[in-house]
């Protein structure tokens, strides 16, 4: 059915009504669009700051280290000490032995302690090799047993106590002389010496002194030597604790 041309010039559409219309049907013709989901950002984990734990974590750790070095050091320090002063094994809590003991009991490998502990086992054997020479042959005993006590593998002893067996089988004559005499240079210790220097020159034998120190030594020989005038005495001087003067016999098959 048409619509009388004069029907539509009555009834004109707005301008306005007619630009909507095509919009809508505009958009009628487009194809509808999934809407767009946009996640958020998964928010950054807190991480808690533990820089100021771990440096008095670091801290301490270097003073305990510190303090335990200075242990090590010190005992050690302490053993010395008591070796110089000949603390060997005693007194039990402060000798050279004790202290180097405790170094090893917490580090076994120290090597100041080991060392410490072998120097232990060279002083007696000295001791006991000096003892020897001056006839103190009980003495000379004790000192290796302690020896032993300290380290009884140490391959110094065996041979001490070879060498003590021989000295005390041997046939050499030691005399023991007075310290207070020696220190007053008395007229009974002239007398004495100059009978052992008759015995020297007589037997043809080798003669060891013994003496605190060189000054009395010395003395010693010089009275010897002035005894038996026109004959020189053979002989050495060595520094001990106890004076004595050992006659070293010639051998049958000299």
């Amino acid at each position: 059915m048409q619509v009388p041309s004069s029907t539509l010039l009555r009834n004109p559409v707005p301008a306005g009504a007619l630009a909507l219309v095509m919009l809508l049907a505009l958009n009628a013709c487009q194809p509808v669009q999934a809407p767009r989901v946009v996640e958020a950002p998964a928010p950054e984990p807190i991480v808690e700051d533990t820089s100021a734990a771990d440096i008095a974590a670091a801290e301490a750790a270097f003073e305990a280290q510190l303090r335990y070095q200075r242990q090590i050091a010190d005992l050690n320090y302490e053993g010395i000490k008591a070796l110089n002063a000949n603390r060997l094994l005693t007194p039990p809590e402060s000798s050279a032995h004790a202290y180097f003991s405790r170094v090893l009991a917490i580090e076994p490998d120290n090597a100041a302690a080991l060392r410490g502990i072998q120097d232990i086992v060279a002083k007696y054997l000295q001791l006991a090799q000096q003892a020897s020479t001056q006839g103190l042959y009980d003495n000379a005993k004790s000192y290796l047993r302690r020896a032993e006590e300290v380290d009884r593998n140490h391959a110094g002893i065996a041979p001490a106590w070879a060498a003590l067996e021989a000295a005390m089988k041997s046939s050499d004559v030691i005399h023991s002389l007075d310290a207070r005499d020696l220190a007053n240079r008395s007229e009974t210790l002239t007398a004495q010496l100059a009978s052992i220097a008759v015995q020297a020159r007589e037997s043809g034998a080798f003669f060891l002194i013994t003496a605190p120190n060189d000054a009395q030594a010395r003395w010693i020989y010089a009275q010897m030597q002035a005894a038996v005038e026109g004959h020189r005495l053979r002989g050495n001087i060595e520094l001990g604790e106890s004076p004595t003067i050992r006659l070293i016999m010639p051998s049958d098959d000299a």
